[in-house]
């Protein structure tokens, strides 16, 4: 009898030990998955301020690696830009023939407004800033892929498959800051 117990003890011990191994691992990968898309959001904020916020000039940055999805002609600045990233985290050049798209298991989309500064930097929705002129808001979200996914517009904030979802902002002032004194 006390054999029994014994076994039946280790057994039930064993499978706790088994579940706590596959939630370790789980997490893990999550983990890597949140380090990598933390890296991009970053990244990509750097190249958005090192471009004033132009939407052109960080596509160029990206040239074949990216596209942009939507621009308005008299607004340049202001749009969509999409990057697609393979498992390792690596950009996949687009347009591609040979289905490098199918690759995919993230997508980095990178959706740029133009707002009065105002709004961009005031620190709570009751107070508002004393800043004049506009601001260019960058939303910075990444979402997981699977083979049915194609975004081609902002998801939902509540989108179980985004990972990291980050603003980052560029101030361009008035009209008046760019007049030319000469």
């Amino acid at each position: 009898m006390e054999l029994i117990i014994s076994i039946l003890f280790f057994s039930i011990s064993g499978a706790i030990c088994i579940e706590l191994f596959v939630k370790a691992h789980s997490l893990s990968g999550e983990s890597v998955e949140l380090n990598n898309s933390v890296l991009w959001t970053q990244n990509i904020s750097e190249v958005f301020n090192g471009c004033h916020g132009n939407l052109h000039e960080i596509a160029d940055f990206f040239t074949d690696k990216s596209i942009v999805l939507v621009s308005y002609e008299d607004n340049p600045e202001v749009g969509t830009l999409v990057m697609y990233l393979d498992e390792n985290w690596n950009l996949i050049e687009f347009p591609s023939d040979n289905g490098a798209l199918a690759d995919a298991k993230y997508e980095l989309l990178l959706c740029i407004l133009k707002l009065p500064a105002s709004e961009v930097y005031a620190d709570t929705e009751a107070d508002t800033s004393k800043m004049d002129g506009n601001a260019l808001q960058g939303e910075i979200t990444i979402v997981r892929m699977d083979e049915e996914t194609v975004i081609d517009q902002m998801p939902e904030k509540d989108d179980p498959d985004i990972i990291s979802d980050r603003y980052t902002d560029y101030y361009i002032g008035t009209a008046e800051d760019f007049t030319d004194e000469s």
